[in-house]
């Protein structure tokens, strides 16, 4: 079981997720060391908070939640409930799909130290993981739920305002590379094609 599959089974109601019990699990770990001191520090160096102030990031700081995952550690699975939104502090996650055709799943990128993922769970109610993330090695993430996006609406509504604003960047940003992608592929489909009709 993955943990945010974890998180989710817990709660009767997925829809209404207890931010205290996400904290719990989150943060359930015999390895886990304090570092909320560096939150902020961390999350200056990432170009997609560029344009927050700095008591905008402590602000957003004080909602994250840090973790360390072992080599092989499941995050989350594909189709689970999408809870929370990642960057990496340090090590290298997986991003994994499976192969339905053949039965077996495939890397489709690897993300490293100040690499992020999960972001359309900020997005979406009841997003659904469209891959699994996996602990490539020991790692340090820190997350944010989707329960602590929603209270900071209202009590930090500006903060929240940039942060969804960040998170629709990032969206935007991967889809163009992907539109850019199947353009490069069809293009190539073309040529090939053309090759074929002339040997033909």
């Amino acid at each position: 079981m993955s943990y945010e599959n974890e998180l989710t089974s817990k709660e009767n109601n997925p829809e209404k997720l207890d931010i205290g019990l996400l904290k719990f699990f989150w943060q359930t770990n015999p390895f886990l060391k304090s570092a909320k001191n560096t939150i902020p520090s961390f999350l200056k160096k990432l170009e997609v908070f560029k344009n927050f102030t700095d008591l905008e990031i402590w602000e957003l700081s004080k909602r994250l939640h840090t973790r360390n995952f072992e080599k092989g550690e499941i995050i989350f699975r594909e189709a689970d409930l999408g809870v929370g939104f990642y960057f990496i502090v340090k090590g290298a996650v997986d991003i994994v799909v499976q192969d339905s055709s053949e039965g077996s799943s495939r890397v489709i990128v690897s993300l490293e130290s100040n690499d992020y993922f999960g972001e359309l769970a900020m997005l979406q109610d009841r997003h659904l993981r469209n891959a699994a993330a996996i602990a490539k090695e020991p790692c340090q993430l820190v997350g944010i739920f989707k329960p602590d996006l929603d209270s900071m609406i209202h009590e930090k509504p500006v903060v929240a305002s940039k942060l969804l604003q960040s998170v629709s960047l990032i969206v935007a940003n991967r889809l163009y590379s992907v539109t850019q992608e199947v353009r490069r592929l069809k293009n190539r489909l073309t040529v090939l094609e053309s090759k074929d009709e002339a040997s033909n």
